[in-house]
């Protein structure tokens, strides 16, 4: 399978049916990616690329998507297919499965924003909360479907950054971006003195003994300290939380 991180430029796939009878596209077995295990977002009927039943380009020769979110033809580039605007289409191309980036500036599900150092901007992990499952197809088939949503870590030399979906930036204020480092499980990273879930610091957490506990990356814990998400919690909270 393609690497997540710094994905390949790839021709939307042709697909011979009429966008304006389609029932659905979450279902359809036409869009299904057996390589990827996903459902298709940017696809062609040879005239017009679309993302999902939107129109998104004629330029139908020189389009190329990244991911799900986003992709070029000769002038423009996309975001869930719109147009993004002042966007250097030279240089631009996503870096992972939550964010893109030309020499000017980066674009995450919400759109542009401006990292203070983006020189040396990079993405800390694949940029996905991995769901999986088997969804029933519209001809009653069943596939495996992976759900890639963009969750993840960033930085430069000057900050830490985090996208979790919700269409804006949270930049971590007490990460050490020169030691921080990403779990690549959506959810945890650590610098050289403190732990961090979804973007927020684990309060007292002990670096030397800390440890996750499920699968779910909900609950972690140190030697003296308990933790569900990114709140500290009694043991007799935490135990009742593992327990189910």
């Amino acid at each position: 399978m393609e690497s997540i991180r710094n994905p390949l430029p790839k021709p939307p796939k042709y697909i011979d049916v009429d966008y304006m009878t389609l029932p659905d596209i979450d279902s359809n077995p036409l869009f299904y990616d057996e390589d990827a295990q996903e459902m298709l977002t940017y696809w062609t009927d040879g005239k017009m690329v679309y993302w999902y039943f939107d129109q998104a380009s004629r330029d139908v020769e020189h389009f190329v998507w990244f991911n799900r979110l986003f992709a070029k033809d000769s002038k423009h580039c996309f975001l869930h297919g719109h147009k993004l605007r002042n966007v250097d289409h030279a240089s631009f191309t996503a870096l992972n499965n939550c964010y893109a980036r030309d020499c000017k500036s980066v674009w995450t599900t919400g759109g542009r924003f401006e990292p203070e150092d983006i020189s040396s901007f990079v993405v800390c992990d694949d940029g996905v909360k991995l769901i999986e499952h088997i969804r029933t197809m519209s001809d009653g088939t069943q596939r495996p479907i992976r759900v890639r949503i963009p969750y993840g870590y960033a930085k430069d030399s000057k900050a830490v950054y985090y996208e979790n979906f919700a269409g804006k930036i949270k930049i971590l204020k007490k990460a050490d971006p020169a030691t921080f480092v990403s779990n690549n499980d959506a959810h945890f990273a650590w610098d050289a003195k403190s732990i961090f879930w979804g973007g927020y610091l684990l309060p007292k957490a002990d670096l030397q003994s800390w440890r996750i506990v499920n699968a779910q990356k909900s609950l972690s814990r140190d030697d003296k300290h308990f933790y569900i998400l990114n709140k500290l919690v009694t043991e007799e909270e935490w135990n009742q939380k593992l327990l189910g």
